[in-house]
């Protein structure tokens, strides 16, 4: 009898001490091994009983607050600068909550489809790649892929220490990105990382904004009143896939079509990590919305000032990849196609202040929609950040169409981002073209005279339009002699 007490005992001190552990809660965003971003208020924020005292403790700092009524609290840290590792301890008058290993330093949140969700393991000398993946002071985040037809507060994900092991499943292109950016700054480094593949861009802005774009207002207004729980669905999708690895007559579900639904995945993959404090995003999407280019020029700009509103800075840096070439090459020139008004929307948004973007028309597969090379990906998107959001003077863009003189039969085209001049990479310029009043495009003969272009045709006699690399892949062939290509372009708006 004495004996089944001391276990009743046992196990109610063991219940008890447990229920007590979850008294205080943090965001899941924050976890052991996490980087927090410097040279900011980074604010932490969690759960805890209602109306209760709180003391935070970390790198020196004790900041105490009192949950609301409904037990949420926040503290925002001092502004500290890169270091660690650290220990942070939030604690109530019952309990505590221990964070170990926590870096400061620069905190980036990586997102898109496929081509930024393609792990390490997917690419080019991907083994070698992974066995040298060893920087302790880079730290990922991998946000589990969720819906939601609401904005939700948890994801489901912890912090990575950056090892050979543990790369293989990181986004490649953010990881090559950290690495520059770790090594070039000698900070600790974070990547959040919200990507998938086949997504478009609407599935990842707030219905707050996509309501005012008049393509979705009407879709925005009519999914916030659905009451089929997405993240429901998704959840017995994944048990129904992972119930059929040992029973296979269970039939195979069918992927929730929600996930493509205007702001989706802002909700289950964005919503619950705003606002922890991040330095900026880089950011490679669009294949999903190319049938739908012109629309793009509206609804991009519309998700980084979504974005940027949501983490209340006008001025986070937003670097992002224009789409690669792909497909097989065209002989002749070509009206247009959806990929090449895409990427001209994605160039429009570089009007925006703050952005920057890695042109890939040089590094993608005629046969894969998934080019391999992700390693010049990172290398070009920390070029352009190490301008945009660190203030380095750098040549970080290829040329990009700066205007045109028409002198005779012969066009001139300027541009900006020359560095130290313009050069092919490989023999004669190509995939330039020229037209008439007639519209009709004909290939080019190009040639470089000092920072210009000087085009002209035998078929064209007055040039009224110039375009350049203007189909799904070209034979891209200008570049700076830094080696970054030029983007294209086009001077006509047929």
């Amino acid at each position: 009898m004495i004996k089944n007490i001391f276990y009743c005992l046992c196990f109610l001190t063991s219940f008890s001490t447990s229920a007590i552990a979850q008294n205080i809660t943090a965001a899941s965003i924050f976890g052991d091994n996490m980087v927090l971003q410097q040279g900011i208020n980074a604010p932490i924020w969690g759960t805890s009983k209602p109306n209760q005292d709180l003391t935070l403790s970390f790198a020196g700092n004790t900041l105490k607050t009192k949950s609301s009524k409904d037990g949420k609290w926040m503290v925002k840290l001092p502004k500290l600068k890169a270091g660690g590792p650290l220990k942070m301890v939030i604690t109530s008058a019952q309990d505590s909550l221990v964070f170990k290993y926590v870096l400061v330093g620069e905190v980036w949140l990586a997102s898109g489809q496929s081509n930024m969700q393609m792990k390490m393991a997917e690419i080019n000398n991907a083994q070698k790649e992974i066995n040298e993946a060893k920087f302790n002071k880079i730290r990922f985040f991998n946000v589990a892929l969720n819906i939601s037809h609401q904005p939700i507060e948890q994801v489901k994900g912890s912090w990575k220490l950056c090892n050979p092991e543990n790369a293989k499943q990181f986004s490649a292109a953010a990881y090559f990105f950290a690495r520059d950016l770790h090594l070039d700054q000698n900070v600790p480094v974070g990547i959040i990382s919200a990507s998938w593949g086949a997504t478009p861009s609407e599935a990842w802005t707030s219905s707050e904004s996509l309501i005012n774009h008049p393509d979705f207002k009407d879709s925005v207004k009519r999914y916030q009143k659905l009451e089929a729980n997405w993240e429901l669905l998704y959840s017995d999708f994944l048990k129904t896939n992972e119930a059929r690895k040992s029973d296979n007559t269970i039939k195979a579900p069918v992927m929730p079509v929600q996930k493509n639904y205007p702001t989706a995945l802002y909700n289950a993959m964005i919503a619950p990590i705003v606002p922890y404090g991040i330095k900026g995003v880089i950011w490679y999407q669009g294949e999903n919305n190319s049938t739908r280019a012109v629309q793009y020029r509206s609804l991009f700009p519309l998700l980084i000032n979504d974005w940027r509103n949501k983490w209340n800075d006008e001025k986070m840096p937003f670097i992002f990849v224009q789409l690669a070439n792909f497909r097989v090459r065209n002989e002749e020139p070509i009206p247009t196609d959806s990929w090449t008004m895409l990427r001209e929307a994605q160039t429009m948004a570089l009007k925006l202040p703050y952005t920057g973007m890695a042109v890939a028309i040089d590094i993608g597969d005629a046969k894969d929609i998934h080019p391999k090379n992700k390693q010049d990906v990172g290398k070009r998107l920390y070029l352009a950040a190490s301008h945009v959001a660190y203030n380095k003077s750098v040549v970080y863009s290829g040329p990009i169409y700066d205007g045109m003189i028409v002198n005779k039969d012969k066009a001139e085209v300027s541009f900006k981002h020359v560095g130290k001049g313009l050069t092919s990479n490989d023999g004669p310029l190509t995939a330039f073209e020229i037209a008439g009043a007639d519209k009709k495009f004909y290939w080019a003969d190009a040639e470089i005279v000092g920072d210009k272009i000087v085009l002209s045709s035998k078929e064209v006699s007055k040039p009224v339009a110039v375009r350049y690399a203007w189909s799904t892949n070209p034979a891209a062939s200008l570049f700076n002699k830094e080696g970054l290509p030029a983007s294209p372009f086009r001077t006509d708006d047929w």
